[in-house]
């Protein structure tokens, strides 16, 4: 280890006081001191700015009469320099008031020696580099907790504020002048005072204890929940206060429960779709059983009305379960390329009447709105359900706003809506000055048969629809509510590129119900299996019918005639709908097929089943739409030909 040099600056007019404090300080070989001379008072600053020292040894006789002065001067220009001053033995005084000027040390001229000279300059030299390096280490250390992203507080032991860092201000509003003054009860939301008092008398007992969260109160008024750790604080043995570090987790705690809630309802969306599936095929059943009795009996017949109540019942019912079945993504699903603002113009006028007079309605369409691709049907339900919800917010009076636009989300610049994706979106949104709603209501809006509304007015299932078909699109939905100020609410599309696709023709022509073909039925269900063979049956078809895949292979195999439509069910046990469809076309080329589904769950769709070239026939269905759809799929087949 080589060892420490010291390079002193002399400014000493006596030529002969220069040449003994230079022996003083070189006395030996390995001398530790290195001496720098300056020739004048008016040669020290520019030594001091090129030649690298670590003291400054002053005659203040060599001043000339202005050396406190100067003094001064060069202690301010060169604060981090110590400045060891030689006073006369005649002018003790002079001494102190060196001191005071900023001479880290004076020595009498007359009095000097080799080991005092030394060991001064050795001890004002360190003391400096000491204080330099305190300073230093300080001033990390406020950096350290100025830019921390983490909130620094102590508290006194009755709870007031005692010191809060910058990142404090920035997460809870209030300056570090205000909040001094103020007890940390005083910032606590009112839901957590209890919390608060009994982790502070925690704390002072000095009891073990884990992070907590609290939910504390900007100062304009909004909450933000902190993640906190905190320990007590003692000075000589006694409790003096508490210190912490709490982390604002509200953004993160936000996106939590937004998983769990989409968690949540992707369960009961399971749950929801295959209940909802059943249902279907009993409702079709109930339903179809009934129109049957209905046709055998004359109108004045005592029981007509009974099965006309019973018919309006299952229709009732089949309409909720297409709202469970919208809401667990497995409803049928017809989208095509369009433009949202036609959905908001077509439905405009309809909007006009639900939501009364008594709400002004306003729109504020992008006029260069880009397409989506949704089922526009689909669409207007969404549309419809937002609006209502929103008339139902404001009962006296208000404002609605419906909104489109483009929206380009980047990552890492999503705020709230960080659960939706980066990307590029089309967004339509419903805006009201209503009640609004508090954190509790809006985690659960989307649950069906959740509602606010008294007994009798809502089933729950409008905005549990809304949350399906946004999802079954693509899309997603954010929403920004707070008790009073109203609701926002946006839906965002995923953008196409693709052109417009425009409506496709209805042929008004009444259609032909009645046939000879022969018709192979495929149904698991066997109560809605008899009631399709006795509809197609009393309409003239022939039908062989089968309860499930294998079954209706041997059947194919084995009939001698034409079979000329296959009219199955997608799922079902063991072999599915589309690969009986495969087997029994690779058989038999000609016979046409025709699906039958009370859903159509992502599997369904995402494997091509559904698409425009295979003809879908969705439950619960009357006779009517039976026939029609039979005989459209076997009238394909004659133009074909």
């Amino acid at each position: 280890m080589e060892p420490t040099l010291y390079r002193i600056l002399v400014m000493e007019n006596d030529s002969s006081s220069t040449q003994n404090i230079c022996g003083m300080l070189e006395n030996h070989q390995n001398s530790p001191f290195q001496i720098v001379l300056a020739k004048s008072g008016q040669g020290v600053v520019p030594s001091l700015v090129f030649e690298s020292v670590d003291a400054l040894l002053l005659d203040m006789h060599s001043l000339n009469g202005a050396g406190l002065a100067r003094l001064r001067e060069l202690h301010s220009q060169f604060n981090s320099l110590p400045i060891l001053a030689l006073v006369p033995v005649s002018d003790h005084a002079l001494g102190h008031r060196v001191l005071e000027v900023g001479a880290a040390e004076y020595l009498v001229k007359e009095n000097l020696s080799s080991e005092l000279l030394q060991k001064s300059l050795k001890y004002a030299i360190e003391r400096t580099r000491a204080e330099a390096a305190a300073r230093q280490s300080e001033e990390r250390f406020h950096e350290l907790l100025e830019n921390t992203k983490d909130i620094l507080f102590t508290l006194d032991l009755e709870g007031n504020v005692t010191f809060l860092n910058k990142s404090a201000e920035d997460v809870l509003g209030w300056s570090r002048s205000e909040a001094r003054q103020i007890n940390i009860k005083s910032l606590v939301a009112p839901e957590h005072l209890n919390l608060c008092s009994q982790m502070m008398q925690r704390i002072v007992n000095e009891e073990p204890l884990q992070h907590f969260e609290i939910s504390m109160q900007r100062k304009d008024g909004r909450k933000v929940l902190l993640q906190v750790s905190a320990r007590l604080i003692r000075s000589n043995g006694r409790k003096e206060g508490v210190q912490g570090i709490a982390r604002d987790v509200t953004e993160r705690r936000h996106l939590e429960n937004m998983v769990q809630q989409a968690q949540k309802l992707e369960a009961i969306g399971r749950l929801s779709g295959g209940l909802a599936h059943d249902f279907n095929n009993l409702f079709c059943v109930i339903s179809g059983h009934t129109e049957l009795m209905s046709e055998r009996l004359e109108s004045d017949h005592p029981a007509f009305r009974n099965l006309a109540q019973i018919k309006k019942a299952v229709d009732s019912a089949s309409s909720l379960t297409r709202q469970l079945l919208a809401f667990s993504r497995k409803q049928v699903f017809h989208p095509r390329v369009l433009d949202l603002n036609g959905v908001v113009l077509e439905t405009q006028k309809l909007m006009g009447r639900l939501v009364g007079g008594h709400i002004e309605l306003f729109t504020s369409l992008n006029p260069q709105l880009r397409h989506v691709r949704v089922d526009p049907v689909q669409m207007e339900q969404v549309l419809l359900n937002l609006v209502l919800n929103a008339r139902d917010a404001m009962p006296t009076s208000g404002k609605l706003t419906i909104a489109t636009s483009n929206v380009d989300l980047e990552e890492g610049a999503r705020s709230k809506r960080a659960i939706v994706p980066a990307g590029n979106y089309v967004v339509l949104s419903v805006t009201d000055n209503g009640c609004g709603m508090d954190e509790e209501t809006q985690s659960r809006i989307f649950e069906p048969f959740y509602t606010t509304k008294e007994l009798g007015k809502g089933t729950g299932l409008g905005l549990a629809s809304v949350y399906g078909i946004v999802k079954q699109s693509g899309g997603f939905i954010w929403v920004y509510s707070e008790p009073g100020q109203g609701t926002t609410i946006k839906v965002y599309l995923p953008r196409v590129d693709n052109p417009a696709t425009p409506l496709p023709f209805e042929n008004s022509r009444p259609e032909a119900r009645r046939g000879t073909e022969t018709v192979l039925l495929v149904e698991n269900a066997e109560s809605l299996r008899t009631l399709a063979k006795e509809l197609l049956k009393s309409s003239g078809y022939a039908v062989l019918d089968a309860e499930n895949g294998k079954e209706a292979l041997r059947i194919a195999s084995a009939f001698a005639g034409t079979i000329h439509l296959l009219l199955t069910d997608v799922i079902m046990p063991g072999m599915g709908g589309k690969q009986l469809a495969q087997q029994v076309t690779s058989l038999r080329p000609a016979t046409r097929v025709l699906f039958m589904s009370g859903y159509s769950n992502d599997g369904i769709v995402q494997s091509g089943i559904l698409t425009s070239e295979a003809p879908l026939l969705e439950k619960p269905f009357t006779r009517e739409i039976l026939l029609r759809r039979v005989r459209q799929v076997l009238d394909e087949v004659e133009q074909v030909s």
